[in-house]
């Protein structure tokens, strides 16, 4: 008989592994955009054990839900408003999946191995952008290519080592995303934005966003803004500016303090001029923002 049903984090390697860790316990998997969170809820059944990784609820929905919230385990900063609530962990320092692997060890749901404790290790250090995360990278790298069925059926059991065409496929991917990078970095937008330096760009594709963004962080950019085909936003920012606030307060989304999404609003249509548009709306929102210190 299964446990219950978790929610967590669709299209994201840190809520696949969460996923894996819960369909091994006996819990049954649901996947959703963090903002779809309580429509998802909506649609199951009563008396059914509700746990949520890696995702969390607005705290002005938690009264409705928490009683028939199990557990509820996040790490985004947009879930601080839970902390403290009954059955619920909010650690910024530690991953969705290892919440969920934590969670699961302490309830004597899941053995603990070296194989899940490494695979748990390599995927907080890549989702939490760690020193020594390279390892994660690459499974990110085949997780995107091959997709959530591969992932889960060849890593149920926690890590194991690359067979021969896996390896070949990272260093094709590899090269895939040099190309990348390179066309996108010759398409940004860029707008100063006061004391803050902004840059945007359209994706007709996704890729290596993680990439791009370092490299214009580096070259002093404050902020980077990823319009999306289907309408999601991703941001990441230097630690001048909490990209997580703003993401939250102008599209509907939240976050990490220095990784965030959201989306446009309804009726913008995804594109240069969508980039645009909401790289004013940031820079008039950081524009009020206190000078950092």
């Amino acid at each position: 008989m299964e446990r219950g049903i978790l929610i967590t984090h669709d299209d994201c390697l840190d809520g696949a592994t969460a996923a894996l860790v819960a369909r091994a316990v006996g819990l049954a998997v649901r996947l959703v955009e963090p903002d779809q969170v309580v429509a998802e809820l909506e649609t199951l059944p009563e008396g059914v054990p509700l746990y949520l990784a890696d995702v969390s609820i607005p705290k002005e929905a938690w009264p409705a839900w928490q009683p028939r919230v199990a557990y509820l385990l996040d790490h985004h900063q947009t879930a601080l408003g839970l902390r403290g609530e009954p059955r619920v962990t909010v650690d910024l320092g530690r991953s969705g999946a290892r919440l969920m692997y934590d969670f699961a060890v302490e309830h004597g749901w899941l053995k603990p191995t070296p194989a899940y404790a490494r695979l748990v290790d390599m995927v907080q250090r890549y989702d939490l952008w760690q020193p020594r995360h390279e390892a994660g990278q690459n499974l990110n790298r085949l997780f995107r290519d091959q997709g959530l069925d591969w992932y889960l059926g060849g890593f149920a059991y926690g890590w194991r080592p690359w067979q021969a065409w896996e390896a070949e496929r990272i260093a094709e991917i590899v090269r895939d995303e040099r190309r990348f990078i390179a066309a996108a970095l010759s398409q940004v937008r860029r707008l100063p934005a006061g004391q803050f330096a902004l840059a945007g760009l359209f994706l007709s594709e996704d890729g290596p966003i993680n990439e791009v963004a370092h490299r214009l962080l580096a070259d002093g950019v404050d902020v980077v803004l990823f319009v999306k085909a289907d309408g999601r936003l991703s941001a990441r920012s230097s630690r001048r500016v909490d990209v997580a606030r703003a993401m939250e307060q102008l599209f509907g989304g939240g976050g990490h303090a220095r990784a965030a999404g959201g989306r446009l609003a309804s009726g913008v249509a995804p594109g240069p001029e969508a980039v645009d548009q909401a790289l004013a709306e940031l820079a008039r929102f950081l524009r009020e923002q206190p000078e950092p210190r």
